[in-house]
């Protein structure tokens, strides 16, 4: 599907939580018309969302999250980020007022008091999933967090090149949403990338940490990009970018 570009006003968070949504929509092969029936929002709200006209809401997002097989609580951190500083003035002119919050025909209308309240209890319910992977049974143990977390371990660095992009032997994205407290073959590739650019990213273990974040946001800082230390697809061009 060929997307239409993105409002000039949309901050980097916004660009890349659109970035990440319409990559997870390709992905489901779901039309606008299928998202309106498997969810409680209309296609035209949906082409709001992915078009950066509206800022999407959190259930939306959890949805597509599913519908997707990714990582909701990531995405919900990205979009947190976006709120604070979404250009209300971009969903002024999309006409975002009730006709954006819509149902769709036959479904019980979303208030955005109930989204309040829903987003709230979201977040809290999110805060407690991490605590429980970190200590599931509260005892406290002095541990590394990334011992007890999925896809946490010991990755190894061989780099291959392809054309004009590095690649180190543990993912092939140029991408996927990668930030703190991200696991798995991506987050190892970040931080092998991040060695190949002599930056310090920790071990190699595939936990998106501190150390994994400082060396992303130093890469971005000295190519004059948003230091956010969220690696999407302007951030892996950085990374796998042969010097």
């Amino acid at each position: 599907m060929t997307w239409k570009a993105l409002p000039g006003s949309l901050d980097p968070h916004g660009r890349q939580l659109v970035a990440e949504l319409r990559r997870l929509k390709d992905h489901t092969g779901l039309s606008l018309k299928s998202l309106q029936a498997k969810t409680p929002f209309s296609a035209s709200s949906w082409e709001r969302y992915l078009n950066g006209k509206v800022l999407p809401p959190e259930k939306a997002v959890e949805d597509l999250a599913k519908f997707a097989g990714a990582d909701a609580v990531s995405l919900l951190a990205l979009r947190a980020a976006a709120e604070g500083t979404w250009n209300t003035a971009t969903e002024a002119s999309a006409g975002s007022s009730a006709a954006d919050r819509e149902a769709a025909p036959g479904r019980p209308e979303i208030r955005v008091a109930a989204l309040s309240l829903a987003a709230g209890a979201l977040l809290l319910s999110a805060v407690v999933s991490v605590l429980l992977i970190v200590d599931p049974w509260g005892q406290h143990t002095p541990a590394s967090p990334q011992g007890a977390m999925a896809g946490v371990g010991k990755y190894t660095c061989a780099y291959t090149r392809r054309g004009d992009l590095l690649f180190a032997g543990n993912s092939t994205t140029t991408s996927h949403l990668v930030m703190r407290n991200s696991t798995g073959p991506d987050a190892a590739e970040v931080q092998c990338l991040l060695r190949r650019h002599k930056l310090s990213a920790g071990d190699v273990d595939g936990y998106f940490g501190e150390h994994t974040e400082a060396g992303v946001k130093q890469l971005q800082h000295e190519d004059h990009v948003p230091a956010d230390g969220i690696v999407g697809e302007q951030t892996w061009a950085l990374l796998r970018h042969v010097q």
